[in-house]
């Protein structure tokens, strides 16, 4: 008789644990490699540390894992060898966007287009920031004592609008040098535009949703009826992809990606819809209706279902190293898939 199946973690934050350490023991063994066998694996501080990019849709269980992930990391780190304890930070993409005058302007700058009249969308971030966030723990390796420093972006700040904190209220990474793991969270990361070989892809795609809608369905992979990107004129979804194009150089600094991949797209707005309800539970009733979730996520929807599915396609930096766990309604890892 031949020995049962070992067992496999059953919840996203094992999966993707396990998953980052396999990955940060490959980059480790290489780096090792590449200075002749002087550095050991275990000690990991010859190579600039493992980014790895994090996505997932609005109610996903993203920004829970992202908190989560450091301290289970260490914890099975510690479990699978003697090497030093592992050091992991976070940084949000959500803390990584323009302050709120700059989206004032760029929404000033797009009159009638949705996509840009408040933050999320490609085009409402620092890049030049961001590059500068990510550069620092790149190359903090080389100096074990260097400071790092991770903007925060406060959401309930001008009515929800939101803005950027002072530098002062910035969080601080002593010792940059010594971390192991970045882990670079967003509900956008690794986007990428419609890619076709010749012609306009973005257009073709909005005339397929508007010609053959039962066709773009199958296509787009969604259960609802229309596709939310209809909802945006083609100009302004040209708009928003050739901002995503400038977002490349920042994708580039990730080693691996996790993806959060729910079995249906739909989730995402039932995901947001039941997070409004609960909230309203809590406060007595103070937030938006049901009308109000919808248009509110009507402004991501389009991201989904045109730029996200080439997160797991192409010649992307993290191709091979890359792991999808698709969650069920309940948020339930139910399978996975490496890409």
């Amino acid at each position: 008789m031949s020995p049962p199946p070992p067992t496999m973690p059953q919840n996203a934050l094992d999966l993707a644990a396990a998953f980052i350490l396999d990955q940060l023991d490959l980059q480790r063994t290489a780096s090792n490699a590449n200075h002749g066998g002087s550095q050991s694996a275990d000690s990991g501080r010859a190579s600039p540390p493992l980014f790895v990019g994090l996505q997932g849709p609005q109610g996903s269980g993203k920004s829970y894992l992202s908190s989560k992930l450091p301290a289970r990391l260490a914890e099975l780190a510690e479990a699978r060898s003697s090497r030093s304890p592992l050091r992991t930070v976070s940084v949000s993409l959500d803390d990584l966007y323009l302050p709120w005058s700059e989206l004032k302007r760029v929404a000033a700058e797009h009159p009638g287009n949705k996509l840009l009249s408040g933050r999320g969308q490609a085009g409402t971030h620092d890049l030049q920031l961001a590059k500068t966030v990510l550069g620092q723990f790149k190359t903090a390796y080389r100096n074990p004592n260097a400071e790092a420093v991770i903007p925060v972006f406060e959401k309930s700040l001008h009515g929800g609008e939101g803005d950027r904190l002072d530098r002062s209220e910035w969080i601080r990474v002593d010792k940059a040098g010594d971390v192991d793991i970045v882990l670079f969270e967003g509900w956008m990361n690794g986007f990428q535009p419609c890619r076709k070989s010749g012609g306009d892809d973005l257009e073709q795609q909005y005339q397929l949703a508007v010609e053959r809608p039962e066709e773009a369905k199958r296509a787009f992979g969604i259960d609802y009826d229309r596709p939310f990107f209809l909802e945006h004129s083609l100009r302004d979804l040209r708009t928003i992809e050739r901002n995503l194009r400038e977002y490349a150089e920042l994708w580039s600094y990730i080693d691996a990606f996790v993806q959060l991949k729910p079995e249906r797209l739909g989730y995402v707005w039932e995901w947001r819809l039941e997070q409004e309800h609960n909230m309203k539970a809590k406060n007595g009733g103070v937030g938006m209706t049901d009308e109000q979730v919808k248009d509110f996520i009507a402004r991501y929807m389009p991201g989904y279902e045109l730029w996200l599915p080439n997160v797991t396609e192409g010649d992307n930096p993290w191709r091979g190293r890359g792991l999808q766990i698709q969650l069920n309604k309940a948020r339930e890892a139910v399978a996975i898939e490496n890409f």
